[in-house]
């Protein structure tokens, strides 16, 4: 074999690395779990900062305001070059021949925001919640101690308590009572909900468990007669009022999401003004925030959060963005679409 050809042969791992270089490997396969994953995790808590923001805002009595990311569109380009030089006449080792590449990436992602107005603002935070909706979040296993003091006024009648200036009213003093016996006869499935499609509408019916043990007796006879329901009417009908027509029907009256931040915002440290042993969750203020916060936003000169190891007001705060996913009507727009090429 002559010295040249010897020198081309040396030289071949190098020019397949380069063709290797430009080739057409796709990069939305080498992408996509990374890409799902990080946008995953930073909308997740972005949504979770901007809720907790609009919390602090109404403490302060600033009006909430909503800016969802309505799609994500991540675009990648790769641009690759490659040069080999190489010599063919035995003049000196060194002059043998050259090769060299590159392989640049680039990611041109754009966000599309659509803020919270108009007749959506509207039918998403000063609707009240359909009852359909509050059972349906029970039906799916959601505690009704936890669903109940957060999301409904009233249940035929008896009223919840409020600490909101704007809605501000005194509990019943039976409210708590009769959320806990629901829990409990919920907890053993003595109480069954059913929401189910009736044309475009959706309808909530309650039925009792024929068999019962004392206790599940003992809490049935007392939201019958604290709640004015007739025993042995089979499945109680679930409407949406104050106070209900006759003794076959659940009335229960919800709030809105606008009640619920309200309500929420009872629970934010003030200087001077501790909140309310009532207050649904706890979000604490200070210079700066810890570092094992559950979330933390700056509003002003101060940082407002949620303790990592406070597990009452995680759970509270949870079922809250539960609820405005829930309440939000506006059609296809509600939720992120992420699109990210794969060719």
């Amino acid at each position: 074999m002559g010295r040249a050809a010897g020198k081309w042969l040396a030289l071949l791992p190098a020019v397949m690395l380069a063709a290797t270089l430009a080739g057409c490997t796709s990069i939305g396969v080498q992408r996509v779990g990374i890409d799902r994953t990080d946008y995953t995790r930073q909308l997740r808590q972005s949504d979770k900062e901007q809720l907790l923001a609009n919390i602090v805002a109404l403490r302060h009595g600033d009006a909430p305001m909503f800016l969802e990311v309505s799609s994500v569109i991540s675009q990648y380009s790769r641009e690759s070059t490659g040069e080999l030089q190489a010599a063919i006449a035995p003049a000196v080792d060194n002059d043998a021949g050259a090769i060299g590449g590159s392989v640049v990436l680039r990611e041109s992602p754009t966000v599309t925001y659509t803020p919270l107005t108009g007749e959506r603002f509207s039918r998403s935070m000063l609707a009240p919640l359909t009852p359909a909706v509050v059972l349906a979040t029970m039906e799916a296993g959601w505690a009704s101690d936890l669903l109940f003091p957060l999301a409904v006024r009233s249940i035929n009648g008896v009223g919840n308590g409020s600490s909101a200036p704007l809605f501000e009213q005194r509990a019943d003093p039976d409210f708590a009572a009769v959320v806990a016996a629901l829990r409990r006869l919920q907890r053993t499935q003595a109480l069954a909900i059913r929401v189910r499609q009736k044309e475009e509408t959706f309808q909530a019916l309650a039925r009792v468990r024929p068999a019962l043990d004392p206790q599940e007796l003992a809490d049935i006879t007392f939201l019958s007669e604290r709640l004015g329901i007739e025993r042995g009417a089979g499945e109680l009908r679930v409407v949406f009022s104050t106070y209900p027509h006759d003794r076959g029907e659940l009335a229960i009256a919800t709030r809105s999401m606008f009640e619920i931040l309200m309500e929420l915002a009872q629970g934010v440290e003030m200087p001077g003004s501790p909140p309310p042993a009532s207050a649904l969750v706890r979000i604490r203020s200070g210079a700066q925030a810890p570092a094992g916060a559950h979330v933390a936003v700056r509003s002003g000169d101060s940082w407002f959060w949620i303790d990592g190891h406070d597990e009452s007001s995680k759970r509270m705060f949870l079922l809250t963005q539960v609820m405005m996913s829930i309440a939000d009507t506006g059609g296809g727009s509600g939720s992120p679409l992420v699109t990210i090429p794969a060719g």
